[in-house]
């Protein structure tokens, strides 16, 4: 009888340690951009809608840059407390674009700092791409073109970098729909609107769990089934045409 309980004991230890293995921790170091309609919300609700286990969490500095959160005692030691699978490092809205170099720095840095700290639990790190201004639509393929160097090239110069290619997603609907339909992605001239923080949180899940963003099925109230899903539809593409990119350009 006691070998048959030491049996049942072990299944569910090992149920348990396959329950935990599989439950994903997140967090972001970021500003406004991630901050505004509370996409780490929006995100954990749309991942428990599909079933799955993870938790994304925030440290948001608003206004601040990756290097401002680098040299934060509270940010790094969140970072390097070890119990992360991804960290997602929000960069100040246009130093990517106009300081790309400051950009490469400052990923470096954390991922020296996290490899130092984290052994062999190093965790993923995501950077989502920013996107345009829309306060110069005469300008605004070309300051995107810039935006996608820059995070390209720290893909290429950094091993194990994520990109996810937000601000892709706003140059393939300004391609596609024009300036006025791509002006509903704001609230301002950078800030997004529920419609983009909903687009954001459907690459940011793709990204994670490897899965379309089409298979995605929760839409935030607010947000109409049309919008949701041109919103999915978008994301879906610009996931594929960066694919493509960074297999083109190499």
């Amino acid at each position: 009888m006691n070998k048959y309980l030491f049996f049942i004991v072990w299944q569910i230890v090992f149920a348990v340690g396959i329950a935990n293995a599989q439950s994903i921790n997140i967090l972001s170091l970021n500003n406004s951009l991630i901050d505004y309609n509370n996409q780490p919300m929006m995100f954990n609700e749309m991942v428990k809608m599909m079933g799955k286990d993870a938790q994304w969490n925030a440290r948001t500095q608003l206004g601040r840059t990756l290097l401002y959160h680098y040299n934060d005692p509270v940010s790094r030691s969140l970072a390097m407390s070890g119990n992360w699978n991804y960290i997602i490092l929000q960069e100040q809205s246009s130093l990517p674009k106009d300081y790309p170099e400051i950009l490469m720095q400052s990923v470096m840095l954390w991922k020296r700092a996290l490899q130092e700290t984290s052994d062999d639990n190093v965790p993923t790190i995501i950077l989502p791409m920013n996107w345009a201004y829309n306060d110069d639509w005469n300008h605004f393929k070309e300051s995107s073109a810039k935006l996608k160097r820059s995070y390209r090239d720290v893909c290429r110069e950094i091993p194990g970098i994520v990109i996810c290619p937000i601000g892709l997603a706003y140059e393939l609907l300004f391609d596609r729909k024009g300036a006025e339909v791509c002006s509903q992605l704001y609230t301002d001239n950078r800030h997004l609107s529920l419609k983009a923080s909903y687009l954001a949180s459907c690459m940011e899940y793709a990204v994670i769990f490897h899965e379309s963003p089409l298979t995605i099925t929760y839409v935030p109230q607010g947000l109409s089934e049309t919008d949701a899903l041109a919103m999915r539809e978008l994301a879906d593409s610009a996931l594929s045409e960066w694919d493509k990119e960074m297999k083109t350009s190499r």
